[in-house]
């Protein structure tokens, strides 16, 4: 194996690190096989994701774009035949391969004619299906490009279920750094199945949380857990702001359950759609950073003043003295910060943001 074919394979093994890598691991297979790019597709929790080269990444955009993700006979025929290496279409497709839709209205008019793909299948049923396109001038794939492709393989493999691994392990870190200081914490994917939890949040389920099919949570609080649904639902379509949701027991007041939605760098770990849930205990005569609370509700400047000013205590007309304002323009702050956390009443606000003073913003915002 030569130097350029090492590179490769720590190329592969970094992706499994920094995912953004994964294009550049395509670019540098379709070079080494005098391709002009690839893809990769990614199937995990229900959620599909890809990564494409510079050379074909305007092809892939078109390609999701138009749906023949979902009407692609070449893909259905690559897993019926669960071959466990590189195959090129044509051997899956048969001889009506030259007339299928994909191929005369996609790829012809693309000059993608010549594809070797592999499909790495991982736990439950994630999948990965790495590809690798050539135009008219490059030809079939011969019997040696087949072998290089098997013999790099084992590390696509790896690199894909190492990176499932470090995310997993992600998670656990992230949930047992809130369970030092005593909070409950958990992670849940796009289709709202647990991830991970920290062992304070284990202990709650049958007794605050109900395990429901398929890995799901409910709780046992049935106005809490309407408002839990729909957070999940909202963050399923890409929300960015925190639900708090105050929830009771028969004896009295347990906590509120933050509903974080995945951003910035938590994308990475839980992708679209994931929820970080935090159960924390309000506290008295807390005090909150304004800032931090623009951070979680993206509420304005003017909103998290006078959220701050809830959570020390003060009245609405209390707030209208301080801030020199009228007590008309408090109440329409109120109201607004109310309908951005999904809160119907006041003093569940304040239970909201008293008890983000037991969690430190940095754990959120990693």
């Amino acid at each position: 194996m030569d130097s350029y074919d090492v590179d490769l394979i720590e190329r592969i093994y970094t992706a499994s690190v920094i995912p953004e890598q994964w294009a550049g691991v395509i670019d540098r297979l379709s070079n080494r096989m005098a391709g002009r790019g690839g893809s990769l597709f990614l199937l995990a929790d229900g959620q599909l994701s890809w990564a494409a080269p510079p050379a074909t990444h305007s092809v892939m955009e078109e390609y999701v774009a138009g749906g023949w993700d979902k009407k692609n006979p070449r893909l259905s025929a690559l897993l019926a035949r669960a071959h466990p290496g590189f195959i090129q279409d044509r051997d899956i497709a048969g001889k009506e391969y030259d007339s299928l839709p994909i191929v005369t209205e996609f790829l012809r008019p693309r000059d993608i004619l010549f594809t070797a793909a592999t499909v790495i299948k991982g736990a439950r049923d994630d999948l990965a299906v790495f590809s690798i396109d050539r135009g008219r001038a490059g030809g079939y794939f011969t019997p040696g490009d087949i072998a290089f492709l098997d013999r790099v393989r084992p590390h696509l493999a790896r690199a894909v279920a190492l990176s499932g691994r470090l995310k997993m392990q992600q998670a656990a870190t992230a949930t047992a750094a809130l369970a030092m200081i005593g909070i409950p914490a958990a992670v849940l994917r796009k289709n709202h199945t647990l991830y991970a939890a920290n062992a304070l949040f284990q202990d709650l389920i049958g007794e605050v949380f109900i395990a429901s099919a398929f890995g799901r949570l409910s709780l046992g609080d049935p106005r809490a857990d309407r408002w839990l649904k729909q957070a999940l639902a909202d963050n399923g379509r890409a929300a960015t702001t925190v639900r708090s949701i105050p929830i009771n027991s028969f004896a009295g007041v347990i906590g509120v359950l933050h509903a974080i939605p995945a951003c910035h760098h938590a994308r990475d770990l839980l992708g679209e759609g994931g929820t970080f849930l935090v159960l924390a205990q309000p506290k008295d005569n807390s005090v909150v950073d304004p800032e931090w609370l623009r951070w979680l509700y993206d509420l304005s400047p003017t909103e998290a003043e006078v959220a701050a000013h809830l959570s020390r205590g003060l009245t609405v007309g209390n707030i209208a003295r301080v801030r020199g304002t009228s007590v008309s323009s408090v109440r329409t702050h109120v109201k607004s910060l109310l309908r951005k956390t999904g809160l119907t009443r006041q003093t569940d606000f304040i239970r909201s943001v008293s008890s983000l003073a037991a969690i430190s913003p940095a754990i959120l915002r990693n």
